[in-house]
């Protein structure tokens, strides 16, 4: 096994998806890679730490007090004690009763399980953007990728020509921080956003992706920034848009990383949901 074939199947892995035979031959190739062992286990990280984040979103809990008023509404049932007959309605109201329960039930599962497969693709971006910022920015090996941000936009993805702007991006940036260059670039099919900036004598990636489109999970509210996460010995801040993620991607402490973040976040959304505005309102005529 390569370590190209490892990553395309390393979050099966970590799913439990594979066939036993698939699972051995990860198992033989971890023993002996040590830089797969590390992705490995940034992976199972972010995806413990964004199971987290799901678990404690509030559009997918329970309701509180559902527990106590569902046995509220059973007890007060008139249940057969005695020789005392149950009235018809009490049948139809525990019926109904149940039948609740049971779709509620059913729809935390449903809700259980787009979690779960926002979080596979969440965990694919923020790979992807890592070793983005790795290889693209730090080691420069994927020059032959890259265009520039104008031509991105005409080609790819609107949102990427109004990043262009680059005056107005250093006049956000924190006092000390230098832009290095932007450009769009790809990696592992994945086409980029890519600002290189240079922060504490260290090397900062700004990336922004296309998320997916169908995304339910909770979003921030506008100007909001997740909380910051560390994956493959990286520092990694984000934040949403409508169809955009954008990462904070360098080896900073997480304060100083997080000062990127805050300082580009109010500029790059509205250039971003600019470009967005005329998409979502193009669907939602197509929609209609």
């Amino acid at each position: 096994m390569q370590c190209s074939d490892f990553r395309e199947i390393a979050d099966s892995y970590l799913s439990d998806e594979l066939l036993i035979e698939t699972n051995h031959d990860v198992i033989r190739h971890l023993d002996s890679c040590g830089e797969c062992r590390s992705e490995l286990a940034a992976r199972r990280q972010l995806r413990r730490e964004l199971r987290t984040k799901f678990n404690q979103a509030s559009e997918l809990r329970v309701p509180d007090g559902f527990s106590d008023s569902l046995r509220m509404q059973l007890e007060q049932q008139p249940f057969q004690r005695l020789g005392v007959v149950i009235p018809r309605i009490a049948y139809v109201g525990i019926a109904a009763t149940f039948l609740i329960a049971i779709g509620l039930g059913l729809l935390g599962v449903q809700r259980w399980r787009a979690s779960q497969r926002e979080l596979v693709a969440w965990t694919n971006l923020a790979n992807s953007v890592t070793r983005d910022h790795r290889d693209c920015a730090l080691e420069h090996k994927l020059r032959a990728t890259i265009i520039s941000l104008s031509e991105a936009g005409r080609v790819y993805d609107r949102a990427y020509a109004n990043l262009a702007d680059q005056t107005s991006l250093q006049g956000v940036l924190p006092d000390g921080a230098q832009l290095i260059d932007a450009h769009s670039c790809a990696f592992e099919g994945r086409r980029f956003a890519h600002v290189v900036v240079k922060y504490h004598d260290q090397i900062a990636s700004i990336v922004v992706g296309r998320s997916d489109p169908n995304n339910k999970a909770p979003r921030a509210m506008p100007g909001d920034i997740a909380a910051p996460f560390n994956f493959d010995s990286y520092q990694v801040a984000s934040f949403q848009t409508a169809s955009h993620a954008v990462f904070v991607v360098s080896s900073l402490n997480e304060t100083d990383n997080m000062t990127i973040a805050r300082s580009v976040s109010p500029l790059l959304e509205k250039q971003i949901r600019a470009a967005e505005q005329p998409l979502q309102a193009e669907l939602f005529t197509r929609r209609r």
